[in-house]
């Protein structure tokens, strides 16, 4: 008899209910059920998460971060993490990060840690985990839908209408920069501007699969990176069935971009492909040398590159840079607010 002999746990299978129907957000969740299980469904529109002790007790052992539990349209629930305070930042400079296929938000997470000091304490950034691709996420149901791209992008406005936020800063790497910029596209009003790294806006060619074995590789040493292969895999095959979105870039673009891609990467030629595509008043773009992974391998370059950008468009001027991108970018385009000051191809920042 659950109700009288376990009600700590019938107490937090209510929430956790309640919160994968968008209620009780703000509730945290107590870690009761450990070593019990519980069956998962449907609890609305193909919104069949895994749930089970196991995962819980992983995606729960930070208790810095906020979680929400959104319900995104032809997606299922996507858990949302926050880092900072929302009713603090929630009209002023929000952040919104996807992270890459083979990853999980915590890579986000970690570097703003690390390397965002001084913005993390001006600022909130809401880390989305897609579907399955939480640490130590038990296996998606075997008639779970993976969304495909497109959906992602589109629906991920939903996270922004929950949390009552007008606009955010995107931030992706990998098969992330791909959402977030088809959320940009699909919502130019919701955004500031979209920082990405190793960004594609082609069909699939499959030469993420590479990545993604490194990414895994790396993951067995670090328990906060680990990630469910079954699931990783469903993620992996709907990003290489993407559409291309290439051809849209100049009409639905008309807020600022920040192209990022790591010189050994093979999505340099690519990232040169979506800055040609764009309107050059709008889109800039950034080469790191010697390095194909700039997230991981250069992230004091990369958070000095997200305060370039942001300042560029009127946001945290009261931040010092640091420099610390002196004589290591090639850099093309113009970061300052009204787009006068332009940095050629060849010179270095």
């Amino acid at each position: 008899e659950p109700l009288t002999e376990t009600p700590a746990r019938v107490a937090e299978a209510v929430l956790l209910f309640c919160q994968g129907i968008g209620l009780l957000s703000s509730a945290p969740r107590r870690p009761s059920r450990q070593n019990s299980s519980f069956s998962n469904g449907s609890s609305g529109d193909n919104r069949k998460t895994s749930t089970s002790s196991e995962m819980s007790e992983k995606l729960f052992r930070d208790p810095t971060l906020a979680h929400h539990i959104i319900d995104l349209e032809g997606c299922g629930a996507v858990s949302v993490f926050l880092q900072g305070e929302l009713e603090k930042h929630r009209d002023g400079v929000v952040f919104l990060t996807v992270h890459d296929v083979g990853d999980t938000y915590f890579r986000w997470r970690t570097f703003v840690d690390t390397n965002m000091q001084d913005i993390k304490e001006r600022a909130l950034f809401i880390h989305v985990a897609v579907p399955g691709q939480e640490p130590g996420a038990a296996d998606l149901p075997q008639d779970f839908t993976f969304p495909i791209m497109k959906d992602l992008g589109l629906n991920l406005v939903s996270v922004l209408d929950h949390l009552r936020i007008p606009r955010v800063i995107g931030l992706g790497d990998g098969a992330g920069a791909n959402i977030i910029t088809r959320f940009g596209m699909c919502h130019p009003s919701r955004v500031f501007g979209i920082f990405t790294i190793n960004n594609t806006a082609t069909a699939s060619l499959g030469r993420f699969m590479d990545r993604i074995k490194e990414k895994m590789k790396a993951a067995k040493s670090d328990e906060s990176l680990c990630v469910n292969q079954k699931n990783v895999s469903k993620f992996a095959d709907k990003y290489k069935k993407r559409t291309e979105i290439i051809q849209d870039l100049n009409k639905k673009v008309n807020f600022d971009v920040l192209l990022m891609a790591g010189m050994k990467s093979k999505y340099v030629k690519d990232t040169e492909a979506m800055h040609q595509e764009m309107n050059p008043g709008l889109c800039s773009m950034i080469k790191v040398e010697d390095v194909s992974e700039p997230l991981t391998e250069t992230p004091a370059r990369v958070s000095e590159a997200v305060l370039l950008f942001c300042q560029g468009m009127g946001l945290l001027p009261t931040i010092n840079r640091k420099l610390s991108i002196q004589g290591s970018l090639n850099s093309s385009g113009s970061f300052d607010k009204e787009r006068k000051k332009s940095l050629s191809l060849e010179e270095k920042i």
